[in-house]
């Protein structure tokens, strides 16, 4: 990853989203792995409750991400874009837990379109935020399927109510094994690095 560093003017040390620490991925993978496999493979029936379900793990993302954004506060890191990841995953959570009973049409627009934005911030951070070619391919690749999975569920709003549900679920797992991939690699590097400065001294 690119480790070029600038100050903007309100003194925030300008890094990248990917430069957050790797616990954030870590937790945010875990959190994705599980929802996705409990959304694919529940025998709960359930819509409403698998609704509200799906509404808490993206508040949950959220709840990672404000977290996110307190550390790179207090490191004055630059923290615009975990504010709109933030946004975005609580603003669709508590719409899908508020209105659970609006009907799943809603509720395939509201996961449809989180998908297809998430992804696409994927592929644009994989493209602008990496030297390194394999954390490119890792979020460009899982992007363009998460898009891919985001226009199949917004292509058919007459879906089963609980097909949808399903199809995120994958979306999920795709997203939480991307994100502990790369809280894994984030982890190693920052070892060799430590390992590196000892080696100078």
């Amino acid at each position: 990853m690119g480790k070029k560093v600038t100050k903007s003017s309100t003194g925030r040390t300008k890094r990248k989203y990917v430069e957050s620490h790797w616990l954030i991925f870590a937790v945010q993978g875990v959190i994705a792995l599980f929802a996705g496999w409990y959304a694919l493979f529940t025998p709960n029936q359930d819509v409403p409750q698998l609704v509200i379900i799906i509404g808490s793990v993206l508040i949950g993302l959220a709840v990672v991400e404000l977290f996110n954004i307190i550390h790179r506060h207090r490191r004055q890191h630059d923290w615009g874009i975990p504010l709109v990841v933030a946004l975005v995953e609580a603003g669709v959570g508590i719409a899908m837990v508020v209105g659970n009973d609006l009907g799943h049409e809603l509720h395939i627009a509201l996961l449809a379109g989180y998908t297809v934005l998430r992804s696409v911030a994927s592929i644009v951070i994989g493209f602008v935020s990496f030297d390194n070619m394999t954390d490119r391919f890792l979020w460009v690749v899982s992007g363009i399927v998460g898009a891919i999975i985001g226009f199949v569920i917004l292509a058919d709003p007459g879906l089963n109510d609980t097909t949808f549900v399903k199809i995120f679920g994958t979306y999920m797992m795709i997203l939480g094994l991307t994100e502990l991939v790369f809280a894994a690699h984030s982890r190693d590097e920052l070892k060799q690095l430590g390992s590196a400065k000892k080696a100078k001294k």
